[in-house]
């Protein structure tokens, strides 16, 4: 990050993750940082998947739940490509009679 953002932008940044990521929030390390490898795996950004694989790994999370969080990530993906394919979704709405 240090050679992308400009010089202003840096401390923001990390102060924000530092705060959206702080384990003692309500959701607890392991949770966002499994949140963040399924995001990761759908952007897609290669290092941010090794990152948050090896954090979520230090957090407690097991080879079990990494790829199920990824897994999910990829349903959602999944789901999403084809309701945005199809009629956006509309089969679905809650206002559909």
């Amino acid at each position: 990050m240090k050679q992308t953002l400009p010089d202003q932008a840096l401390k923001p940044h990390w102060d924000e993750s530092r705060a959206v990521m702080n384990p003692t929030g309500a959701l607890d390390a392991k949770t966002k940082q499994l949140i963040a490898l399924g995001v990761a795996a759908q952007i897609p950004c290669a290092y941010c998947v090794s990152a948050h694989t090896k954090a979520a790994k230090a957090a407690g999370a097991t080879d079990a739940q990494i790829k199920e969080a990824i897994a999910t990530a990829a349903l959602v993906r999944f789901n999403s490509t084809m309701l945005n394919g199809s009629d956006g979704g509309t089969e679905w709405s809650p206002q559909r009679k």
